[in-house]
């Protein structure tokens, strides 16, 4: 088996604080679909970590990364960890570590310089803000479907030398890029960093609401579902919380959990709730998990990754937490209720870059980039069921359609899109939608064009199927001509194989005409001709072909082969008269 690429992290998106501008990495983000490509993906999940620089982020993508992996190479193994019972908290001493977490061995990667993990300790500069990806996607079932998933590492999010602007630039960002979102916070959920959420919140919200409004009226809206909640899953991933009591059972420690969450997030039980009501709005799915301290040793700059050295009352919650992470509320990446795939991802990104490129989010500058991207969703959804439906129907006419049967059959299933685009999220007006329309319409015809002229070639080479019977037909006439001029005049064994020869070609020639009959009595002589010409040319090459390898036959060999297999038969008979003389 070919060894996997390991990865490596790929700055995809760059946070340029001497010019306050937000710029897209193109040979990380060309390097990220070429792999996306080659792995035959079509849908993308991310799942990202955003968090202030030095909060342990790196070590949670490293654990991350080493689950994925142990998942991916040991599928069956996997399967049946799933099912089984977390082990009971207490007794930390006899706490079996979980196999993904020492498989892959005794240090964790991204404790070395020549690692093969997201780096998290040492030489990691904090000036680098910006967006990182790791560049290498693993695919998981999500729903029944392959999905490419990715990991997506957010740096310098709510640093202090970065304004609440910048803050929400990153945050954004991330938001609309991400199928889950996991915010890493130290100690608890603290105020003062939610509340940097509602700056992003609030203008996001106030351009949403605006534009749906505006479809609304003119009777073309996206889901209530969609637009009042358009991003999909966030998580507040709280570490090093010191709240956990020992004699506690997992599933009490999760009631305190979700209490936490509750405290903060939710609207009923807050004093000042506008925060709290926008992450409601904005986001399907709320989650929060706390995490206890990994163990002291691990902050030390001399720490070498050994796995052994993290406290199992960690492990164990973090085993808890990876498993949920991947595959408990992560889904596909939708846009307003439209599913990016691997092609339009990039294209998405780039257009939500520009929007924010000054690093300073503005409603007008999100709501462009929203119709740009519903836009290239409509037109790539449109695109791939054309594709679809056209490539069905070639399935199901090898031989290609008469002109007449395929221009209507293009006209039906261009019909049934336009149909299915009248329900498509148009992020706009009415007049983006009829632009689009028309855009959609300029690339339908050019799909057209290519299918109908591989129709035309499936109409020439009709025939070309029946070349090796046609060819053997011919060889068979050619043969019993000869044998009419050489043997059959006194040899009754060539009388008889010239019977069978003649019965065989005209056989093989009149179930070869009714085939062309039936294939070609509708259709025009010129039409005919050229399926003919098609069968000429492919018994041709098929007669060169078999000429090569006849040549490459050794005769020697094959005489040999023959007069062993006729003296085996004399021999025996050889054998029985001398028995019975005896």
């Amino acid at each position: 088996m070919e060894p996997k690429a390991p990865g490596r992290p790929l700055q995809l998106i760059r946070l340029n604080m001497d010019e306050r501008k937000v710029e897209v990495n193109e040979d990380a983000l060309g390097r990220l679909e070429k792999r996306l490509r080659e792995m035959g993906a079509t849908s993308v999940a991310v799942v990202s970590v955003m968090g202030a620089f030095r909060t342990g982020k790196s070590f949670l993508l490293d654990l991350f990364l080493r689950f994925l992996r142990w998942e991916a190479d040991h599928p069956e193994e996997a399967k049946e960890a799933a099912k089984a019972e977390p082990p009971p908290r207490g007794g930390e001493d006899n706490f079996p570590l979980p196999t993904w977490i020492t498989s892959a061995g005794a240090a964790l990667e991204g404790a070395t310089d020549d690692s093969e993990g997201f780096r998290f300790k040492g030489g990691m500069d904090a000036c680098t803000e910006g967006i990182w990806i790791w560049s290498e996607p693993f695919m998981r079932q999500l729903d029944g479907r392959e999905v490419a998933v990715l990991l997506m590492d957010t740096q310098g999010a709510w640093d202090s030398n970065m304004t609440k602007e910048q803050s929400a630039t990153i945050f954004g960002l991330t938001a609309v890029l991400s199928s889950k979102q996991i915010y890493n916070i130290n100690m608890q959920i603290q105020e003062d960093k939610v509340e940097n959420l509602a700056y992003f919140m609030r203008f996001a919200q106030a351009a949403l609401s605006k534009a749906a409004a505006d479809m609304e009226r003119e009777g073309k809206g996206p889901s209530r579902e969609d637009i009042d909640r358009p991003f999909q899953s966030l998580d507040f991933l709280v570490r090093d919380w010191r709240h956990f009591r020992d004699d506690w059972t997992v599933e009490q420690c999760k009631e305190q959990m979700e209490q936490h969450l509750s405290r903060h997030v939710n609207p009923q039980k807050m004093v000042e709730n506008s925060t709290a009501e926008a992450l409601h709005a904005m986001f399907k799915r709320l989650n929060c998990f706390c995490m206890p301290h990994p163990g002291l040793i691990i902050e030390k700059d001399t720490w070498s990754g050994n796995v052994s050295d993290i406290s199992k009352d960690f492990i164990r919650f973090m085993d808890l937490y990876v498993r949920d992470v991947f595959s408990i509320g992560l889904s596909t990446k939708k846009i307003l209720g439209s599913e990016l795939s691997t092609m339009s991802f990039p294209l998405v990104l780039r257009d939500f870059v520009s929007a924010f490129h000054d690093a300073a989010p503005a409603a007008m500058s999100f709501t462009q980039a929203m119709t740009n991207c519903t836009v290239l969703l409509a037109k790539e959804q449109a695109m791939k069921n054309y594709t679809k439906k056209m490539t069905e129907e070639a399935q199901r006419h090898p031989r290609g359609m008469k002109p007449e049967e395929f221009d209507s059959l293009s006209r039906s299933i261009t019909k049934q899109l336009e149909d299915d685009f009248k329900s498509v999220t148009i992020f706009g007006s009415d007049d983006t939608r009829k632009s689009t329309w028309n855009e959609i319409l300029e690339n339908l015809t050019t799909l057209q064009k290519q299918y109908a002229e591989e129709n035309s070639r499936r109409l020439e080479k009709a025939l070309v199927a029946f070349a090796n019977l046609c060819l053997l037909g011919l060889v068979l006439f050619i043969l019993d001509r000869i044998s009419d001029w050489v043997c059959d005049w006194w040899s009754k064994t060539c009388t008889d194989l010239s019977k069978l020869m003649l019965l065989a070609y005209v056989v093989i020639f009149g179930y070869v005409g009714v085939q062309a009959y039936l294939a070609l009595h509708d259709r025009s002589r010129v039409a005919a001709a050229m399926a003919g010409g098609e069968l000429w040319k492919e018994m041709v090459r098929l007669t060169g072909v078999y000429g090569e390898q006849i040549q490459e036959m050794n005769f020697k060999e094959l005489v040999d082969l023959a007069k062993k297999v006729l003296s085996k038969p004399d021999a025996g008979s050889n054998d029985a008269s001398s028995k019975k003389e005896d």
